[in-house]
């Protein structure tokens, strides 16, 4: 049985219920759509009247996919038109943001590429500057550097660190259907931009004006260098030259000894250099240089061993070389002493000359065994000056001009076989025999012989025993001036030592100095 069968008997006509049995749907060629019963249909058990079939129409406009797909595609209509809304948006969004960042990107590159000795304020102008170049001044936020703590920037010798931020608020177009007005767009950047290796020289001034107060705060910005610097870099990267420096610069015996020196005496080791040696930043070690003589600061022959004088031999005033401890440096500071003039030119000379490559067979010299004054795991110092990775600098601390420096005079008579200046040479010997000199064919060995060698008939013979070495004498007038003592011998009390067993007579020209 065929039950809740809706019979349009026509068009216009209401709706008829029917129970009915045995049906067939029949299509007629005016394509009306009607029922023709098989046989005769049982009577109908109810009629439903107009509106009563509400639940019936519900149903079967519940089952009716008559225009499904025009409603699924207005949907899909809407929420593609969304989707190319946030679409567009979001990539002006993307572009302005990859704008923004890239901007700061290259600000603070910039700032942290720096020239070095550069300050906190100039590191934040170069950014503040390149964000100006993009007219994007109004999105940079504000810079601390201060100095204060907590900067945005950090500077030091051989490094600078930069930070900064930057926002800009981005007006959408078809987000705002979905209630979307702005985008935030942020950006942050942090360079730095280190060289690894430093070599420094650092040059100071000991000079007389900087007795008292002067030196001691020189002394203290000495030591808080050595420590930032060193606190700064890995272990064996860095490398610190002490060069104290007055009249002269006295670089010490080792060093003496590794370069080439027309050699005059051996009582200091200072140099002299003319106008043309400062045309470049090197000492060529394979250069002859002249030695400086060694004079009293005003010309003077009664105290040269006080403090003006041309050249100081003693530790206090010799550079200390390539050193990496701490320890030592702090230790050749303490020991600086303020005494003679100002020659900051000489000082820098060899400051320069220290970081130069030329020196790296002076370097190697300080390594050899026996000196050892340079620690042996350093190498390749000084390093070429095309290498990347190691930054070369030179640090004067002075208190102002140079003065007056004093130079033997070329045409003075004082010099060659009229110098005052004597060296007298001695040598440890032995005594080996004696004889007497009326019979010289005779010779006697025995210990006893030996104490007969002062008298004038009785002659002997040494054999020697150990190295040179020489004592120097100023000549003024009659008298003499032990340079190592500061004693004055007469004329007979210096003849008397060429009378010294162990005297090692040399010719005139040897033992008159320039």
């Amino acid at each position: 049985m065929l039950a809740g069968n809706i019979l349009p008997v026509k068009k216009y006509a209401r709706f008829r219920v029917f129970w009915c049995e045995g049906t067939e749907m029949l299509k007629f060629s005016d394509g009306e759509t009607t029922w023709r019963q098989a046989r005769e249909c049982a009577r109908p058990r109810r009629r439903l009247r107009h509106g009563k079939a509400l639940g019936h129409e519900i149903d079967r406009f519940r089952k009716e996919e008559a225009g499904n797909a025009i409603i699924f595609t207005l949907f899909m209509f809407v929420f593609m038109l969304i989707m190319a809304g946030l679409g567009i948006d979001l990539m002006r969004y993307e572009m302005e943001r990859t704008h923004l960042q890239s901007t700061l990107d290259s600000a603070v590159l910039a700032g942290a590429g720096a020239p070095i000795g550069s300050e906190a304020e100039d590191v934040k102008a170069i950014i503040e500057d390149y964000f100006a170049k993009n007219d994007m001044s109004q999105y940079l936020h504000e810079i601390d550097a201060d100095g204060e703590g907590g900067d945005d920037i950090d500077t030091s010798l051989n490094a600078t660190r930069a930070y900064a931020e930057a926002s800009m608020t981005i007006d959408t177009y078809l987000m705002k259907l979905s209630g979307v007005d702005q985008l935030q767009a942020f950006g942050a950047a942090e360079a730095e931009v280190r060289t690894p290796k430093l070599e420094v020289s650092l040059v100071l001034d000991v000079s007389g004006s900087m007795e008292g107060n002067k030196l001691t705060n020189l002394q203290a910005a000495a030591k808080n260098f050595v420590t930032t610097i060193l606190n700064g870099s890995d272990p064996g990267n860095t490398v610190i030259s002490l060069i104290p420096f007055s009249w002269n610069v006295a670089p010490g015996p080792d060093i003496y000894d590794a370069l080439t020196v027309n050699e005059t005496h051996d009582y200091s080791s200072c140099l002299r250099f003319y106008s043309s040696d400062y045309s470049s930043a090197s000492i060529n070690p394979s250069t002859a240089y002249d030695q400086q003589i060694y004079t009293s600061l005003y010309g003077g022959f009664d105290d040269l061993d006080a403090e003006w004088r041309s050249c100081f031999p003693e530790d206090r005033a010799q550079i200390l070389p390539y050193s990496m401890s701490e320890a030592d440096l702090y230790a050749r500071i303490n020991a600086l002493d303020a005494d003679g003039n100002t020659s900051a030119h000489i000082g820098m000379k060899w400051g320069a000359a220290m970081l130069d490559p030329q020196f790296a067979s002076v370097f190697t010299a300080l390594q050899a065994p026996g000196v050892e004054v340079v620690d042996a795991s350093l190498a390749n110092i000084p390093s070429s000056y095309t290498e990347g990775d190691t930054l070369k600098i030179i640090v004067l601390m002075a208190d102002g001009q140079n003065t007056d420096s004093y130079y033997f005079d070329e045409n003075s008579p004082y010099r060659g076989a009229n110098s005052p200046l004597y060296r007298l040479t001695f040598q440890d010997q032995e005594f080996e025999y004696g004889y007497s000199i009326y019979n010289v064919s005779r010779r006697y060995y025995d210990s006893w012989a030996a104490s007969y060698c002062g008298y004038s008939w009785f002659k002997c013979e040494y054999t020697p025993t150990g190295e040179e070495y020489s004592l120097y004498y100023l000549r003024d007038g009659n008298d003499y001036l032990d340079i190592d003592d500061n004693d004055w011998l007469n004329s007979y009390e210096f003849a008397a030592l060429k009378e010294r067993d162990d005297y090692v007579e040399k010719d005139e020209e040897d033992e008159r100095l320039t």
